[in-house]
């Protein structure tokens, strides 16, 4: 227990802790039963179409795009598989997999507890625990049928175990296994080798931290490499997980470019796209026909890579825009516009309480650097696409740094358990000045 950071926690805190998670949770199912009716939008049909196609036996298939059914690689397989075994379980309909999900509130209240209380103490570990229960922008995701239901936690249980303690072979390949599987259910976490890698770095040095990233990588791409090896046998070539992966043409274009309102924002069918999506064919000529148009495009125009950049890595990603821009995706992607709105309002906050939290702690190299380099490395994975939703993963985490910042909740922050002296003097400097 001592090793986990779980010792020494009074009844109190147990209570405290639970009572977040039941409220969370309560909330999930309140927003599922109420929007029952509403229609599935943005990902979730797609979702739907696959969960149901399981349910039936026919594992992974799809009718997306021309409306032929067939076996695909079109979505990363765990959410599907997900969807797909509780419609066989439960019934094919997707309130009831919102209502399971909602079961796995907990877990993402919780792991944002334990990582907050190994790197700043117990008051601010209650502190972040609640406001990830109460925050929209976090448990919103668990009452719809959509990936971050499972995303979040699993991103959030990778930066937990990799953050904070220094890294050894056996963390390593752990948490490269718990990758891998992240990787199946949401390929654009591959951003968080950046933060570990960064971790790591900090606290063992640039040889062994680069050494543990390899083991991670590794193990990561062979919990891949088997559905990749049957994508080459279904489709007849190489696609890495899903053809999702070619989503660049729907940013990498005249009509997103020139677009005076929402510039480089994704959309689904541009006009230089349309005979791709009007003449069937191969699901792998598909993937290598879009994946064409978007390299010609940046060949062409090679700064609407930086400008695509500053607009989706940077301001839609985390939300440097009118609030008004940022809303108007909810209707496509299915949330509560009301719920957003709050959600957006809370974030604005957080987040100039965390800027505040690693200024504090800047002393700690491994919050500091991780934190730098999940926001860099967030940036540029989702140049091609972002908004939001694409920010989910790390949303914990800025309201895990934003309790870093008060000084009354940090007076009792342990220091990190790696040895190093000058990562001691860091968290001792940093609880004097509480």
């Amino acid at each position: 227990m001592t090793r986990l950071g779980l010792s020494g926690i009074a009844r109190r805190e147990w209570v405290l802790l639970a009572a977040s998670m039941l409220v969370s949770t309560a909330l999930v199912v309140a927003f599922v039963v109420l929007r029952r009716h509403q229609p599935l939008a943005g990902d979730a049909p797609e979702y739907d179409l696959e969960g149901r196609f399981i349910a039936q036996g026919h594992w992974f298939w799809t009718t997306t795009p021309y409306g032929i059914a067939h076996a695909s690689a079109w979505k990363a397989p765990a959410y599907p598989a997900w969807v797909g075994v509780a419609y066989a379980i439960l019934g094919d309909h997707a309130v009831r997999v919102e209502l399971l999900q909602a079961l796995l509130t907990p877990a993402t209240v919780g792991l944002t507890w334990w990582l907050a209380r190994r790197l700043f103490g117990l008051p601010a570990a209650l502190a972040a625990a609640w406001i990830v229960a109460l925050w929209p922008l976090v448990w919103q995701w668990n009452g719809l049928l959509y990936s971050e239901a499972l995303a979040v936690p699993l991103g959030l249980l990778i930066l937990a175990l990799g953050i904070v303690s220094p890294p050894s072979p056996r963390r390593a390949a752990g948490i490269g296994v718990l990758l891998g599987i992240t990787l199946l259910l949401r390929p654009s976490s591959v951003f968080l080798i950046a933060g570990l890698a960064a971790a790591w770095i900090a606290v063992a040095g640039l040889r062994r931290g680069a050494l543990m990233t390899g083991v991670t990588i590794v193990l990561a791409a062979l919990v891949v490499a088997p559905w990749t090896i049957r994508n080459a046998h279904v489709l007849g070539g190489f696609v890495p997980i899903s053809i999702q992966d070619a989503a660049a043409y729907g940013t990498f274009n005249d009509d997103a470019a020139h677009d005076p309102i929402y510039p480089y924002a994704w959309r689904p069918a541009p006009s230089d796209v349309r005979p791709v999506f009007s003449h069937p064919r191969s699901d792998i000529t598909f993937y290598h026909d879009l994946q064409r148009l978007a390299v010609d495009y940046i060949n062409a125009h090679p700064v609407s890579v930086l400008k695509a950049f500053f607009w989706n890595g940077l301001s839609r990603l985390w939300d440097v825009r009118r609030p008004a821009r940022a809303l108007v995706e909810t209707r496509f992607e299915g949330r509560s516009h009301d719920l957003t709105a709050i959600g957006l309002g809370m974030y604005y906050v957080l987040l100039v309480g965390a800027l505040a939290g690693l200024w504090r702690w800047r002393r700690r190299r491994q919050i500091l650097w991780a934190s730098i380099a999940l926001t860099l490395a967030a940036g540029i994975v989702f140049t091609s696409d972002s908004g939001t939703r694409y920010r989910a993963p790390l949303q914990p985490l800025v309201a895990i740094l934003a309790c870093g910042a008060i000084p009354r909740l940090t007076r009792s922050a342990p220091a990190p358990p790696t040895g190093l002296s000058e990562l001691r003097e860091g968290a001792v400097e940093g609880s004097a000045r509480a």
